[in-house]
């Protein structure tokens, strides 16, 4: 079957072959809440061409949606249900098929296509499980940085949705792009803010004026890979002792007070939760429909060799709004 897959010498090189075997031969057995998904869309994020191979395995990619091809005994789904969500690490969703644990994905809604839900997928959920980190709720004072990217886009979205005053940093020449994007015009007395990032004298007049102010910092930028660090400025910008800085990247410094237990009081690094997806994925698409937006996909590509370049080229170019979806038709 068609798949992208890890290569090279440190299996961090993305490469197409239409040679990669069925993850699951006709003769094989799926384990307990497992399914078969003839994929119909997946989608790639950033962490898909970080991740070696040791870690990540040779299959490429976690955002999908697709159709149920086979199912296990134990499992509510059935064959010919449309689902989405995200497969386990080492699986890959950029193939033709894909075994998934049926806690990963959930039914699609009819009012999201094949392409819209599986641009969903990690972006949302990590948003949507920040937000219950940092205690998000009607009302709460949350910052998003980075607000014009797939998970900064996703983090605004959903904010907005969950009817918090929402700031954003992103470029000024985003503001339209993010408003346009965020849902805001369908919710009352919810108020969204844009910060230009590349304004020094905006940013730092923001940063005196808000000092104390936020419930949660949602920052989608920090250790993306060009050096950004937002972290030393902008923690004073919460709440003293309730307010949480929730951080999704990071580099070795921060990986290691992760995994030691020594990140600073109210700093959280955040890995998105394997945990009861399920139910996740229908909170993201019930806030979605509350506000009337959807996923924006930034580039669709079929799914071939040039495609797949072209696609992770324009992704390590960071400059993508929204999401990189790939259409398996």
């Amino acid at each position: 079957m068609r798949a992208a897959i890890r290569t090279g010498l440190l299996g961090t090189t993305i490469a197409f072959t239409k040679d990669q075997p069925h993850p699951l031969p006709d003769t094989a057995e799926l384990k307990p809440n497992e399914i078969l998904i003839k994929v119909k869309s997946a989608a790639i994020n950033p962490v898909d061409y970080k991740l070696p191979r040791f870690i990540g395995g040779k299959g490429v990619g976690f955002d999908v949606s697709g159709v149920v091809e086979r199912v296990c005994p134990t499992t509510d789904f059935s064959v010919g249900d449309n689902v989405f969500g995200r497969v386990g690490i080492s699986s890959g969703s950029l193939a033709d098929y894909a075994v998934v644990s049926t806690d990963r994905v959930a039914k699609k809604p009819e009012w999201l296509s094949f392409d819209e839900a599986a641009a969903i997928g990690v972006a949302y959920l990590t948003g949507v499980h920040a937000f219950k980190l940092g205690s998000v709720k009607e009302g709460s004072s949350v910052l998003v940085i980075g607000a014009s990217g797939g998970c900064g886009l996703a983090g605004i979205q959903l904010a907005v949705a969950m009817k918090a005053n929402v700031v954003g940093i992103c470029s000024g020449k985003n503001f339209d792009f993010v408003r346009g994007e965020s849902g805001i015009d369908q919710m009352e007395n919810i108020n969204l803010e844009l910060v230009d990032y590349t304004d020094d004298k905006a940013m730092s007049e923001f940063k005196e004026k808000n000092v104390g102010k936020f419930d949660c910092i949602y920052d989608t930028a920090t250790g993306s890979g060009h050096g950004e660090n937002y972290v030393s400025s902008m923690a004073k910008l919460l709440k003293d002792v309730t307010g949480e800085y929730v951080q999704i990247n990071g580099g070795i410094a921060t990986l290691m007070r992760y995994f030691t237990g020594t990140m600073k009081p109210q700093q959280n690094f955040f890995f998105t939760s394997d945990a009861d997806n399920q139910t996740d994925l229908v909170e993201i698409t019930r806030l979605l429909k509350s506000t009337g937006v959807k996923p924006h996909i930034d580039l669709l590509k079929p799914f071939d060799a040039e495609s797949v370049a072209e696609g992770f080229e324009h992704l390590k170019g960071r400059r993508t709004k929204g999401k990189i979806v790939f259409n398996m038709e």
